[in-house]
């Protein structure tokens, strides 16, 4: 795990100054060393967080033995120890996954894709063909920004290393998106002229031109019993939750009072593992799991640290966290996970993490009202329910029978930006990545799969993790699990009856009755009751005397959100998006 940076110039040398500045940007992400390779007119610059081969072999740039091939690469290849051993004839200076990534590309190209198994981005420079190959992960836990132009190509694993480089212009159509969205997604970057190179895809730079492809194969759906298919999604948990503790340092885990990560705890611990668990509570009751936490982590035996965060914790990490994420984002979540992560890097290295349940088994409270919402459509009782739900959101002050009532005539676009702002650009752009020909639960989990958690729920862990140099690994988003579960029937996926039904059939006998039956609370922090606090004043500062955010949401919109705040309603997201976007702004606008 680490962070890359390199540039090609299309005129010129590679410029040992400008790759020492990108490498500065990201010193976060790597505190363990850094690299610099040049060669003509291509570079690298790499910043090591030391993982597996912690020794002087594994560091990078890694040039290959006979000279043709040089790799900067951030993530992890799981199964290394397997693909390594198709080099039996082969000498390794290292035990590190990056030399036989190195090789694997030396032997079968872009190819090599297909067999790798892991979270990466990566960018290999071929000196005999002059080109640059650069990929990155099928869902999107490693980032990849690139910026080409007519004098060079520059990429990084974080925007603020091409912005050492080039001063930046505002992307107004990324901020519309980001308004109804709460992030900015892929390929925009919230900047003209830079863009992320989504998930599943790789490129070369041959000639001065780009050429990007997707490289996910074509897949099937499968037909199984759903009792087959949960020993299969156990047998597939197993053997990702093995691979995520292959390690030359401590692993340990996030832990909360949820199905996601008590499986994957559940599971280490039959496997013979004791881990460190963390966790992060409020002092707020509705929002805490801490006791749950611990009473897991004392059932599976592990050594258990919980820690809590109160409104001056937040005030004094905001800007650092808004700033971290270089790109418009505004998911709450990032601060009680920038938080965790800053307390457990003083305890282990790498964590696993329980990211990918919801969209993989329907554990969203969303798609419970979406599903009634299909339901009532059916009926022909939509236009009733929409005016009862309307009536009662205006009298409870409640906005969750608001954004149903707006399902009922928007569907699932306004169901998911209902939460946020209703910009038109967000509500066309869900529109337009729903895919047709799936039934519209599916579409909707799929939505989420591709856009939501890649370009929200990944860069946000990615981050907040990264900032204090620590590795998350998620078993939920393992490959080879993504692909068989998604190739399920939708109602082994998704129940009204039971959330998470296929994962509780997977893990059942080794979870205690009352974690398969919690219902969800995710991991939220209570804004609501702090901005009627003790973020009042703080917000009023930077948002209500901030021309800049006048440009985009209009001072009277801002004040009555406030005042409604005040008085009980729950616009906790809003009012964190626009003090985000307001620090944003003071920063680039």
């Amino acid at each position: 795990m680490c962070g890359i940076a390199g540039e090609v110039r299309k005129n010129g040398q590679a410029d040992q100054g400008r790759l020492k500045a990108m490498a500065l940007a990201l010193a976060k992400r790597g505190p363990d060393g850094e690299g610099i390779w040049m060669d003509g007119v291509a570079g690298f610059a790499h910043r090591r967080l030391s993982i597996v081969d912690l020794s002087e072999n594994g560091k990078q740039p890694m040039v290959s033995a006979d000279g043709r091939y040089t790799v900067t690469f951030n993530g992890e290849i799981y199964n290394y120890q397997e693909l390594r051993s198709e080099f039996e004839t082969d000498s390794f200076r290292s035990t590190s996954d990056t030399e036989v990534l190195l090789k694997l590309f030396a032997r079968d190209g872009e190819k090599m894709l297909e067999k790798i198994r892991g979270m990466f981005a990566f960018a290999i420079w071929d000196k005999q063909e002059q080109a640059l190959f650069f990929a990155r992960d099928r869902i999107g836990k490693k980032p990849f920004f690139y910026r080409d132009d007519a004098s060079s190509f520059l990429f990084a694993s974080e925007l603020k290393a091409i912005g050492a480089l080039e001063k930046f212009k505002i992307d107004e159509q990324a901020v519309k998106l980001f308004l109804g969205l709460q992030y900015v997604p892929s390929p925009l970057t919230g900047f003209v002229g830079v863009k992320s190179l989504e998930p599943g895809n790789c490129g070369w730079l041959k000639d001065g031109n780009v050429s990007i492809t997707k490289y996910l194969p074509e897949e099937s759906a499968l037909n199984i019993s759903f009792e087959d298919a949960g020993k299969e999604v156990r047998k597939l948990l197993e053997e990702s939750v093995r691979l995520r503790l292959i390690a030359d340092v401590p692993v340990g885990i996030f832990l909360s009072g949820g199905i996601d990560s008590s499986a994957i705890a559940a599971i280490a611990h039959q496997q013979g593992i004791k881990l460190s668990s963390f966790t992060l509570g409020f002092e707020e009751a509705a929002f805490d799991e801490r006791d749950q936490a611990a009473e897991l982590a004392k059932r599976f035996g592990f050594e258990h640290y919980a820690f809590i965060a109160k409104p001056e914790d937040l005030l004094a990490i905001a800007d650092d966290v808004i700033n971290q994420y270089d790109a418009p984002f505004a998911d709450s979540s990032a601060l009680n996970t920038w938080i965790l992560a800053r307390e457990t890097q003083k305890h282990v290295k790498a964590v696993l993490t329980g990211d990918g349940g919801d969209e993989l088994f329907g554990g969203y409270r969303r798609y419970g009202y979406f599903e009634k919402a299909l339901r009532l459509k059916k009926t022909g009782l939509a236009r009733s329910a929409y005016l009862v739900a309307r009536s009662i959101g205006w009298i409870t002050r409640d906005k969750r029978y608001d954004r149903f009532a707006e399902t009922l005539t928007g569907g699932y676009p306004a169901l998911f930006c209902g939460a946020y702002f209703q910009q038109p650009e967000a509500l066309e752009f869900v529109r337009s990545h729903l895919n047709p020909e799936l039934d519209p639960m599916a579409a909707a989990m799929d939505f989420d799969l591709r856009s939501y958690l890649p370009d929200d729920l990944n860069v946000k862990m990615d981050r907040a993790t990264m900032a204090q140099g620590l590795e998350a690994r998620s078993p939920l988003l393992d490959q080879e699990l993504v692909s068989y579960v998604t190739r399920l029937p939708l109602e082994y996926r998704y129940s009204s009856k039971l959330k998470k039904r296929l994962l509780v059939e997977a893990v059942k006998d080794i979870l205690p009755e009352e974690v398969l039956q919690r219902p969800k609370r995710g991991f939220q922090v209570p804004l609501a009751v702090w901005f009627r606090g003790p973020l009042r004043a703080a917000f009023a500062e930077r948002c209500l005397d901030n021309t800049k955010l006048d440009a985009y949401v209009s001072r009277a919109e801002v004040i009555k959100l406030v005042q409604e705040n005040d008085n009980g309603s729950d616009h906790g997201n809003r009012l964190w998006m626009l003090y985000s976007l307001a620090t944003w702004l003071k920063k680039y606008g």
